[in-house]
């Protein structure tokens, strides 16, 4: 599994909801994001402050996704630290099912899945699916993860989580691929 992939489809889909620009080392956009989405995704671990700030709005709740862990950024703190992962196969549940008329952007690459009180999205990238916004208890991620592969089959899921989230992805089968942190202003 690639964590080049797994960074570009991330990126790709903060594109997709924000609007914005790819540049050779970070994908930027130059207004505030909706919540919870950042305003810049380094692309390479060798991107630069140079390669984010002259393209955002610096101001105040600005946060950057450091994708490899290797940013420093004056004037902003670390949010929180993460980790890609690789998810495990999944277990199938019956019940999972397409959730329409959601906020999300209509694109064929985008699928809202949803079982009870348990729902995650899924966008198709580039070789990979990208697993994010999972919601609720524990024991559904194993259920998630299938929901997601079978919504787009024959791609490899993958994702980032933290804390309690990311113990919960690995003791259900999810790969580490590497470190990432969200900074905030």
């Amino acid at each position: 599994m690639s964590l080049e992939w797994t960074v570009a489809e991330n990126a790709a889909w903060c594109d997709l909801v924000c609007g914005g620009r790819f540049g050779p080392r970070a994908w930027t956009t130059p207004s505030r994001p909706p919540r919870y989405y950042p305003d810049a995704v380094t692309l390479t671990p060798d991107a630069t402050a140079a390669d984010i700030l002259p393209f955002v709005d610096g101001s105040a709740g600005c946060s950057v996704k450091d994708s490899f862990a290797t940013l420093d950024l004056p004037g902003f703190s670390v949010l929180f630290e993460a980790t890609w992962i690789a998810c495990g196969p999944g277990v199938p549940e019956p019940g999972w099912r397409r959730v329409t008329g959601h906020a999300y952007p209509a694109d064929p690459s985008v699928a809202v899945l949803s079982r009870g009180p348990a729902a995650v999205v899924a966008h198709r990238g580039d070789g990979v699916v990208g697993l994010s916004n999972f919601s609720g208890p524990a024991r559904a991620w194993p259920g998630a993860v299938a929901a997601v592969a079978a919504a787009f089959p024959g791609v490899p899921v993958v994702g980032y989580e933290h804390g309690d989230a990311l113990r919960t992805a690995l003791d259900h089968g999810a790969g580490a691929l590497g470190p990432l942190r969200v900074w905030v202003r």
